[in-house]
């Protein structure tokens, strides 16, 4: 966990006013993340801490790329990354449940880890569906081996692979009549 503890920013010590860190997170930091699709990378974060009496505010700004695997074809590949966004901590007694934009603190409190906040920024800067980019001339640039493994078959190419298991049309036929006669019948009433 050592490698996560350069992301804690101690705060009690500082003056009020504004105040610059950067931080650069490496393939090192994606590991501590068990589960993660993310497992090589290379971000720069910069935080712009404002420190008021009651309350931090953190502007972050993080530029890299991060190494995915493809929802099409497996293969990884560098996705670039971009991510603005504020943090606010915010002190109390009793801590209210942070909502993703308010962090709560005690009062005692006098560091803080952004590993986290960092790692789950990155991540949801990422695009739902990561896929290969297209090249030059709009072909995508999936390894092709992997994607004619992925080929969907046909009915007939599916029959023909497993022919002792040859779907009974018949009784298939008749239980879709059934489903659409339940069918009708739920929609009258």
């Amino acid at each position: 966990m050592a490698i996560l503890d350069k992301y804690i920013l101690k705060f009690k010590g500082l003056s009020a006013g504004t105040h610059h860190f950067e931080y650069t997170v490496d393939d090192d930091f994606f590991t501590q993340f068990e589960g993660s699709d993310i497992h090589r990378g290379l971000v720069k974060v910069t935080v712009d801490l404002l420190k008021q009496p009651n309350m931090l505010t953190l502007d972050f700004r993080m530029t890299g790329e991060v190494t995915v695997p493809c929802d099409r074809c497996l293969d990884e590949f560098p996705m670039p990354v971009e991510y603005t966004g504020t943090l606010l901590i915010r002190f109390a007694e009793e801590l209210p449940e942070s909502d993703g934009e308010v962090l709560w603190l005690y009062p005692v409190e006098s560091e803080v880890n952004l590993a986290q906040y960092i790692y789950e920024s990155i991540v949801l800067s990422l695009p739902y569906q990561r896929v290969h980019p297209l090249d030059a001339e709009g072909n995508p640039t999936c390894n092709p081996e992997m994607l004619e493994r992925f080929r969907i078959v046909s009915g007939e190419e599916f029959d023909g692979m497993f022919p002792e298991e040859s779907v009974d049309h018949e009784a298939q036929s008749a239980w879709e009549s059934q489903l659409a006669a339940v069918k009708a019948k739920m929609e009258e009433e």
